[in-house]
């Protein structure tokens, strides 16, 4: 399935980047090599950008996030994703691997301190990450927030029923009478299977279910509901395998940590109309981590692309680079 990756207007972003100013591949260990690029000058504040997922790639227009001409931007392909290496991989891919990688990547980049932007499922990494190292942020950025937790999992799965009746319905008419009583395990168990006759149809319909509740504005049902790109059933099942393991956490992990991000300045955005992470989340982190602002945005959803909601990351990106130096 293929996502519209542009912004409805130019009004309240940065110019378009056409390509990085380097990238490279950086060898981690399991065996995993994953591609990281950077944009923006060199001596500029070092703003690194996760992507989400799991199983999401790096996207041209994250870049229009950050000025030009103050923001060292570093943006990577976590295991398995986009161009790192091997592709669609499974193994030795956990949220404490991804954690490693991004202080990897930080050291190979030369890199001592760095603004952290995180966006849904990149949200999560970004606390994870920051909560374990929290001495190497100069501040931190997530929007969508989805603290990975029973709450999140059972809305992402289950309660948005009550706003996509119908999406829901249509996802679950894969599923047979009795598997319809649990979902979330009848699909965690087809997508995971090898066998691409049982994974590829159960990745295709819970991909076209969710592209329905990211954004205001929906893209019309598929042509052809059968078709999906076969990178985005990789996609699929490596989401499938962060979320049986409940994302490598433990119960309630990100907001019992949230204290030690106390000292990092904190932005928090959530879309008042997001439906894929309603922000409930955003707000019980706001009230753990001491000394975060929280933005709540009328109308705007849940991608960076909505144009209310990017216009209030980057104003609270230049917020945190302000108080960077």
């Amino acid at each position: 399935m293929t996502l519209p990756n542009v912004f409805r207007t130019d009004t309240a972003f940065f110019p378009p980047v056409p390509r990085p100013r380097t990238e490279g591949m950086l060898p981690v260990t399991g065996g995993h090599v994953v591609h990281w690029e950077e944009t923006g000058p060199e001596d500029g504040v070092p703003v690194l950008v996760l992507h989400g997922g799991p199983g999401g790639q790096i996207k041209p227009y994250y870049r229009r996030l950050l000025d030009p001409a103050r923001h060292r931007g570093i943006f990577f392909d976590q295991r398995g994703c986009g161009q790192s290496a091997p592709f669609g991989s499974l193994e030795s891919n956990t949220t404490a691997d991804l954690i490693a990688d991004i202080e990897a990547l930080r050291e190979a980049r030369g890199i001592a301190r760095w603004i952290v932007v995180g966006g849904s499922w990149g949200s999560t990494l970004a606390l994870a990450y920051a909560q374990a190292h929290p001495d190497r942020l100069l501040g931190l950025l997530v929007s969508g927030v989805f603290l990975a937790d029973a709450a999140d999992r059972y809305w992402w799965w289950e309660g948005g029923r009550t706003v996509f009746p119908e999406v829901f319905a249509a996802r679950d008419s894969l599923l047979s009478e009795a598997e319809r009583t649990d979902p979330r395990a009848a699909f965690l168990k087809r997508i995971l299977d090898p066998d691409p006759a049982i994974h590829a149809p159960a990745a295709t319909i819970l991909g076209h279910a969710e592209a329905q509740t990211l954004d205001l504005h929906a893209p019309p049902p598929p042509d052809d509901p059968d078709a999906m790109d076969p990178r985005d059933i990789a996609a699929t099942r490596i989401f499938a395998h962060f979320d049986q393991a409940d994302y490598f956490l433990t119960p309630g992990q990100l907001l019992a940590n949230a204290a030690r991000l106390a000292a990092i300045p904190g932005e928090i955005i959530a879309g008042r109309s997001d439906m894929c992470t309603p922000p409930r989340a955003a707000w019980d982190l706001a009230q753990a981590w001491p000394g975060s602002r929280l933005t709540i945005v009328p109308a705007a959803g849940h991608r960076w692309n909505d144009e209310a909601l990017g216009r209030a990351v980057v104003a609270a990106l230049l917020r945190l680079t302000d108080s960077a130096g």
